[in-house]
């Protein structure tokens, strides 16, 4: 074969996702969505919260004075806090609530699309709903990707989807336990996901960390933080990756 003939040999190309489209789009979506957060934060720090006098008793120099910023004071929430992490956080959660349901259907989509080609029980005998649906069809047709890591960030995705939408982001049970799962991702990723609330300490009041060193926060809701859109992505595009292989291979 002549150096052209090998430069357009097809088998040097590596194939496009079958949801590269997908991909794209929510990859910019992420990208604005962090853009606007991050012209918020900048906003709230470059011109803070306006303060309003209010006269108690003239005559005596009696004043009260208080902070606002879109329409909340410092004496409803901590202004700085809300602003700069939980405000931000809350509109990651609904991006990646958002994210997590575009690629559930497109999954669903893409099952549909092998079946033409797979033999076997079509899609709609099989059990559950949504991703999990879609993942019985799959790991019908290709059992190791029940096991794989690519399956297993999925399902953490899964689990915290379903704690955002039903439980406003609670990581814990009623009980004060974990859901372990979500624990992983937490110490795994601490960087983009972590607990909220107050600095963790132990019994004699050292600070409790993380994987990475940083601070341990003792809430029970987590908080999404600033590249935390873009692992959510990188998580399906791997698993859609590992499928489409085994797909071709099985072709």
């Amino acid at each position: 074969m002549t150096a052209a003939g090998k430069a357009f040999n097809l088998s040097n190309i590596t194939p496009l996702s079958p949801l590269q489209f997908i991909d794209n789009l929510m990859t910019s979506f992420a990208t604005q969505t962090e853009q606007i957060i991050q012209a918020e934060v900048d906003k709230f720090k470059g011109s803070g919260p306006n303060t309003h006098e209010i006269e108690i008793y003239h005559e005596d120099g009696i004043y009260q004075y208080v902070e606002h910023y879109c329409g909340l004071t410092d004496e409803d929430v901590l202004l700085e806090d809300v602003f700069t992490e939980f405000f931000p956080s809350l509109n990651r959660r609904s991006a990646f609530q958002t994210i997590y349901s575009r690629y559930e259907v497109e999954l669903q989509a893409l099952c549909l699309r092998y079946q033409r080609t797979l033999a076997g029980k079509g899609f709609d005998k099989f059990d559950g709903t949504g991703i999990i649906k879609a993942h019985n069809f799959i790991k019908e047709h290709f059992p190791a990707i029940d096991k794989s890591s690519e399956w297993e960030s999925i399902d953490q995705l899964r689990i915290l989807r379903n704690r955002c939408i039903h439980h406003d982001g609670k990581v814990y049970r009623e009980s004060g336990t974990p859901f372990e799962s979500i624990a992983r991702l937490i110490e795994a990723k601490p960087g983009l996901f972590h607990h909220d609330g107050q600095a963790d300490t132990d019994e004699y009041g050292n600070a409790k960390t993380y994987s990475d060193g940083s601070a341990r926060r003792k809430g029970q809701y987590i908080l999404f933080e600033s590249g935390s859109l873009g692992y959510s992505i990188n998580a399906f595009k791997a698993y859609t990756k590992v499928i489409d292989q085994c797909f071709r291979q099985a072709s």
